[in-house]
C-alpha cells in the first residue's frame, strides 16, 4: 500500500514472490554471465514484461535490502526465455540494481495493476497467485490460489 500523494490513489496492486534460488552464469560466446534471482512467480502471473517488454519497480523485503546493489536479472519458476521480469523492449536481459537477496526473502513487483491479475493464466498448470486486499494495516483474502486438483478438474473433458 502506498500513500495517495505518489500515486494519486489510496493503493497500488503489486506481485508478491518468494526468493528460491540466486545462481550466477559465465560469460560465454553466446553473451555475458549474469546473476540471477530465481522467484515462484512468473509470467503466468504478471505478463507484461514478457508480452511488451513493460518496466515493474522491484523492491527486495529481508536481508537484500540491506546488501550494496548489483546488477541482478529476476526470472521466474518456468524455465522458458519468456518468463524473466527485467526484459527491455527488444526482449533482451536488463539487469536491474538491486541488493542481492537470500533464499526465502521477498521480491515485490511494483504496479502489478488489475491487469496482473486480468492477464494471469494456469499455463502449466501453475495456479493463479492469490489475492489480498491491504486497507487500513489489515490483511483480506479476495481470491486464494487454485489447488492442483482445481486445475486439473478445469483442464480434463470430464470436468464438462
Amino acid at each position: 500500500m502506498t500513500s495517495p500523494g505518489r500515486y494519486g490513489v489510496a493503493g497500488m496492486a503489486v506481485l508478491v514472490a518468494r526468493v528460491t534460488d540466486v545462481k550466477s552464469t559465465r560469460s560465454n560466446e553466446k553473451g555475458p554471465g549474469h546473476t540471477f534471482v530465481m522467484v515462484d512467480a512468473g509470467f503466468t502471473d504478471l505478463a507484461r514484461p514478457a508480452m511488451y517488454g513493460l518496466y515493474h519497480g522491484i523492491s527486495i523485503v529481508g536481508a537484500g535490502a540491506e546488501r550494496e546493489p548489483e546488477p541482478l536479472v529476476v526470472a521466474g519458476p518456468l524455465c522458458e526465455s519468456g518468463d524473466v521480469f527485467t526484459r527491455d523492449d527488444q526482449e533482451l536481459l536488463q539487469p536491474r540494481m538491486l541488493g542481492r537477496p537470500d533464499p526465502g526473502d521477498l521480491l515485490v513487483l511494483h504496479d502489478a495493476g488489475a491487469y496482473g491479475a486480468a492477464m494471469s493464466s494456469n499455463y502449466c498448470s501453475m495456479g493463479r497467485a492469490a489475492q489480498v486486499l491491504w486497507e487500513d494495516g489489515r490483511a483480506t483474502l479476495i481470491a486464494r490460489r487454485e489447488s492442483l486438483d482445481e486445475i486439473v478438474r478445469m483442464e480434463c473433458k470430464e470436468a464438462l
